[in-house]
């Protein structure tokens, strides 16, 4: 696990149309320094998500993230 902020995010899409973060070494990210709050959580993105980051696709985009297969 990791928190990230900085260098390139990428993500993986599940079948909702979320996006989940990983880092370039695929692990996934716990934390990032943005203002966005995951899928399903009251905690900003900057908090500790032990089991990583889910976003809206459209925040993944906002962010830059590189979707898998795109």
């Amino acid at each position: 696990m990791s928190g990230s902020n900085t260098g390139q995010l990428y993500g993986r899409m599940d079948l909702n149309g979320n996006v989940t973060l990983e880092d370039a070494n695929g692990s996934i990210v716990t934390r990032i320094d943005a203002d966005v709050q995951p899928v399903d959580s009251h905690q900003s993105a900057r908090e500790e998500h032990p089991d990583g980051i889910t976003l809206t696709r459209s925040d993944a985009a906002k962010l830059g993230v590189v979707l898998e297969g795109m």
